[in-house]
């Protein structure tokens, strides 16, 4: 089976899970399927042994995050849609059987490959603009997604919480999507570091209102006030980073909360395996691959309800994003009581170690045979 992958982003071009995703995803697929991924074409020459990339000409190399930090430009999106109509024009002079679009980014080119190959289309929804722009979409981004939603065959979101998302934001049948969690290569997180005087307590995600790291902010503001003699270190880069660098200055801890800004993706195990606990109190988080990424390296965690990874992890400490007295009082239980902490890393070891790549990509090869049977 040939499979036709749009994506906007692959290592070493990445902003964050959805590189990574489509990276680990096509590695597995190599097993049952040929994969052409059709991206934006980078600055210099770079391959993956497991995948033909296909550079698609006009668009912009680095991740389109970037673009997104502060006020966004027209240019951005005239860059969109350049990608687009050259993925079509370029993919149009390859053979396939299935089409994989990945997000809004990608989506148009996916419908009109589909309408002009009669080739199914698959589309993994990694978030929508509802949850980037915590409930104030764009408008004309929130109609492409749901124009991908309306023309795809099938659609695989990562979370039941995205599921039901899509099923009340943009009224999709429920048969329509499979759920497909992500997971992890838990090899990479093994990191020997030299842990700090201190102790540590980490946030790691893209500084923007979704990711809740304001409310992490406020949390250590209470945790400080009990035990002086904590660090607090923020990594990642986004519009809020100087809101939360006065918010710290107002809240008189700016000494103590680090800004680390964005983080390698070869210096993260090192950084989980430094921290004595990681939050993510994230306000709307689809999946949340960082999760996993700390229990990996055996760091305990403390997570939002409302993020979808909470649904399969049990060996972890679950919070409302908002209730900032409520991830205080679990950041102090953790790094006071340290049988609690080992407790939560040892048996989320076991439990994140069942979170494999291999399954992701066998349901993801099932979905596609399913559709190529009835085509």
């Amino acid at each position: 089976m040939k499979v036709a992958m749009l994506g906007w982003e692959f290592p070493p071009f990445i902003s964050g899970g959805l590189g990574t995703h489509c990276y680990e995803l096509t590695k597995k697929l190599k097993k049952w399927c040929e994969i052409l991924f059709f991206m934006p074409k980078p600055k210099g020459e770079f391959s993956a042994p497991h995948v033909q990339i296909i550079p698609v000409p006009g668009g912009f190399s680095g991740p389109y995050l970037k673009e997104l930090e502060g006020m966004v430009s027209d240019g951005f999106f005239s860059r969109v849609k350049h990608y687009n109509e050259n993925v079509i024009k370029t993919a149009l002079k390859h053979s396939f059987d299935i089409i994989h679009c990945h997000d809004w980014m990608t989506i148009t080119a996916g419908v009109k490959l589909k309408k002009l190959t009669g080739k199914p289309l698959v589309f993994t929804v990694h978030s929508t603009e509802w949850d980037r722009t915590a409930g104030h979409p764009w408008q004309f981004i929130a109609d492409i997604e749901r124009l991908g939603l309306n023309e795809a065959d099938k659609i695989i979101t990562v979370s039941n919480w995205m599921k039901k998302q899509l099923m009340d934001r943009y009224n999709v049948n429920a048969s329509k999507i499979k759920v497909i969690y992500n997971a992890i290569d838990p090899s990479r997180f093994k990191a020997m570091v030299e842990k700090l005087g201190s102790k540590v307590v980490l946030f790691l995600g893209r500084l923007s209102i979704q990711k809740g790291a304001d409310y992490f902010i406020h949390a250590a503001k209470k945790v400080l006030d009990v035990e002086p003699n904590i660090t607090f270190l923020v990594g990642g880069k986004g519009p809020e980073l100087k809101n939360l660098i006065k918010l710290t200055i107002n809240l008189g801890i700016s000494d103590k909360v680090k800004f680390l800004g964005y983080i390698p993706d070869e210096d993260l195990p090192k950084l989980y395996a430094l921290a004595d606990v990681y939050v993510m109190p994230s306000v709307a988080e689809p999946f949340g691959i960082t999760a996993l990424e700390s229990i990996a390296s055996g760091t305990p965690l403390i997570i939002s309800k409302d993020a979808g990874v909470s649904e399969v992890l049990q060996h972890c400490l679950k919070v409302d994003f908002w209730d900032v007295n409520e991830i205080a009082n679990k950041i102090i239980g953790v790094l006071e009581y340290t049988g609690l902490g080992e407790e939560l890393s040892k048996h989320g070891l076991e439990e994140c170690s069942k979170i494999t790549w291999g399954e992701v990509a066998k349901k993801t090869h099932d979905l596609y045979s399913s559709l190529a049977v009835n085509t």
